[in-house]
């Protein structure tokens, strides 16, 4: 809008511009016109005074004054008139209102009027020449406003509105599809937006189903490898007492080599825990990023992403922020966090009220979602933030229980927590998260993986 405003302002100063340049012009010309014609009409004049004086009718010769004083200056029309034709004006030149025809006194020996010359030029309207050329910079002034806000109103805010959602897209912000534009000129790119996000959703939905299957596999091959290798164990420690011999006593051979097989089931078993550890972790594709920021901007994101997605599924959502501190922190982490509890509740919760809440309490932000319905039992709720699992109100959803997982990662990354609590009385969940105000400052400058 800012850019509009300055090209009109700019469309507003050419054409003043042009007004201050073009008009004195014309006046110029017009004045040096009528100079010359002026030189004419005073010869005109003379001939006729002349002429009149010595009883002679009088008849000039336009074609010899216009081979004198070129087309432009010569008159189109000259007319004798006696002198009780018109009434005496008292003055020597009289233009009409057009100032395309002048009457001049033709006046005698001794200075009476004699007769008058009607001088009539058919070109030369001074009024009508700045008139017409006003019309057209006025009309040309309207048609250059109209169009810059037509292409304004058509092209450069619905592309500045679509030109934010590439950068959602990739950050995770843009929970629904792309509206389309009321032009329908960027009807074919908005189809392919929302195209590319589907692809993207989609991709990430395979991506962690394929990643839980990995995951899985890891465990059950690893809790198999967990029994034969406690066989093992038993077998050494059966050979290091000496029960398999007939005698039932140990030998000193037979026990270095138990002693031996027991340290190397150790290492074995040492791996699979490494692995079980390991495969419970999921890599988190987030880049932390701590930037300065108000939180009523964090707001303001939720807000304009979630709005219009209440509304339309009948979902009364109110937002509150208590204050309006300046964090420094990662403003797209926190919102992939409140959007995955935003998600949760829309999907877990009865359709009812959701309440989105921020403040600042002390050196730490406050951000709490409460909605109701499908509550989790105390129980459940220790466990809602390890990977892959899913509590006893997710049959019929869609998911793979990673969502609040990753969530807790990166409100631990960014030196906060999040935990969950349920109110069984009022049947309402209520997902807390807590980081700090300044990331930096309290915490220290950290790597992604947490490390100083």
């Amino acid at each position: 809008m800012k850019n509009t405003i300055k090209i009109l302002l700019f469309l507003s100063l050419f054409f003043l511009a042009a007004s201050l340049l073009i008009f004195p012009a014309i006046n110029k010309h017009y004045d040096n016109e009528n100079g010359m014609r002026n030189v004419v009409i005073n010869r005109l004049v003379i001939e006729a005074e002349r002429t009149v004086g010595e009883g002679e009718p009088y008849a000039p010769d336009l074609t010899e004054l216009q081979g004198t004083y070129g087309e432009r200056y010569t008159p189109d029309r000259v007319e004798y008139l006696d002198a009780g034709a018109l009434v005496d004006t008292g003055e020597d030149y009289v233009w009409d209102a057009f100032g395309t025809e002048m009457i001049c006194s033709v006046k005698g020996a001794e200075g009476q009027i004699c007769g008058f010359l009607r001088i009539t030029y058919l070109s030369g309207d001074r009024e009508f020449t700045v008139c017409v050329v006003a019309a057209i910079m006025l009309l040309s002034y309207i048609a250059a406003v109209f169009v810059v806000i037509a292409l304004y109103r058509l092209m450069v805010r619905p592309f500045y509105i679509l030109s934010e959602y590439p950068e959602k897209i990739a950050k995770g912000r843009l929970s629904e599809g792309i509206p389309q534009s009321r032009s329908g000129l960027f009807k074919k790119f908005i189809w392919g937006m929302n195209m590319l996000k589907d692809e993207i959703s989609l991709k990430d939905k395979n991506i962690n189903r394929m990643e839980k299957e990995k995951q899985t596999l890891i465990i059950s091959i690893a809790h198999g490898i967990k029994t034969p290798l406690s066989n093992i164990r038993l077998y050494a420690e059966a050979i290091e007492r000496g029960i398999y011999h007939e005698d039932k006593k140990p030998d000193e051979k037979d026990a270095v080599t138990a002693a031996k097989i027991t340290k190397n089931v150790e290492k074995a078993e040492q791996l699979v825990r490494e692995i079980m550890n390991s495969s419970a972790d999921i890599p988190d594709v987030h880049n932390r990023a701590v930037t300065a920021f108000y939180l009523e901007e964090l707001m303001d994101i939720v807000k304009a992403e979630y709005c219009g997605r209440m509304e339309l599924l009948h979902i009364p959502f109110e937002t509150v922020c208590d204050n309006n501190p300046l964090l420094c922190s990662d403003k797209d982490g926190l919102y992939k966090v409140i959007s995955q509890l935003l998600d949760n509740a829309v999907k877990y919760g009865s359709g009812q009220e959701i309440i989105l809440r921020m403040g600042r309490q002390d050196e730490d932000v406050i951000i709490s979602v409460k909605n109701k319905g499908n509550i989790l039992s105390e129980e459940e709720t220790a466990y809602v933030f390890k990977s892959f699992w899913r509590g006893s109100n997710a049959n019929g959803h869609e998911g793979q229980g990673i969502g609040l997982y990753v969530s807790k990662k990166i409100a631990e990354r960014l030196g906060g927590d999040i935990f969950m609590k349920s109110y069984a009385e009022e049947d309402i969940t209520e997902v807390t998260l807590i980081v700090p105000v300044d990331d930096n400052s309290r915490y220290g400058s950290r790597s992604f993986d947490g490390e100083p």
